[in-house]
């Protein structure tokens, strides 16, 4: 059996509109679906640091499913949500098929890396390539479990940052791309509506599960 974990970002719950819309595409396409909150959100305060809290109960989310018999399962994180996918402890599962990450948010990087990217970024910058290349590397050449899907003007990694960052890995994952899309997916410039990017990311995460 397979089922769809859905992973909320940093600032709102499964419950927001965003993760909201996304669990009726899935669902609309036949996919079971599964969204949780991490426990900072229900409390009202802030992620652990590093993250490490919210890796915990991801792990032990995964640990549910894979217990009520789901042994395929993707996961689909937003922003801060996708990074936390990213966790090697998470990639290397054999039960995790595919990971999607809509609204990469590469120019804040791993969450330990902020001090260092505050005071140091060329180091940060360095450090963050090697560590992603370790990541994908340890995987395999075959990427095809981690997409990212990414708003063209996201302002925590457009278009031009992404296609640096993927231009220095060694294993590249596939990188999609909603134009005229901010980091929430509404557009930035007149031409499109919310709807229609919503109605282009859905089918993106669609094609790739």
């Amino acid at each position: 059996m397979e089922i769809n974990i859905l992973v909320h970002g940093n600032s709102e719950g499964y419950n927001s509109e965003f993760m909201q819309n996304i669990a009726k595409c899935l669902e609309k396409g036949g996919k079971k679906v599964f969204g949780f909150d991490f426990n900072y959100i229900v409390k009202g305060l802030e992620p652990s640091e590093s993250l490490r809290d919210e890796l915990k109960q991801l792990k032990k989310v995964i640990q549910n499913q894979k217990d009520k018999g789901y042994k395929d399962i993707n996961l689909i994180g937003k922003s801060l949500g996708g990074t936390i996918c990213l966790n090697p402890e998470i990639v290397n599962d054999k039960s995790i098929k595919n990971i999607l990450i809509i609204g990469f948010p590469i120019i804040l990087g791993f969450p330990a890396d902020l001090v260092l990217l505050k005071n140091k970024p060329v180091q940060a910058r360095k450090e963050q390539i090697e560590r992603y290349n370790r990541l994908f590397e340890e995987f395999g050449k075959d990427t095809k479990k981690i997409t990212i899907i990414q708003g063209g003007d996201d302002l925590l990694g457009d278009k031009k940052i992404i296609k640096s960052f993927q231009s220095s890995l060694s294993v590249k994952p596939k990188i999609l791309y909603v134009e005229n899309a901010s980091h929430g997916f509404k557009p930035v410039r007149e031409g499109k509506t919310f709807n229609q990017n919503m109605e282009e990311l859905e089918k993106l995460i669609l094609s790739r599960i």
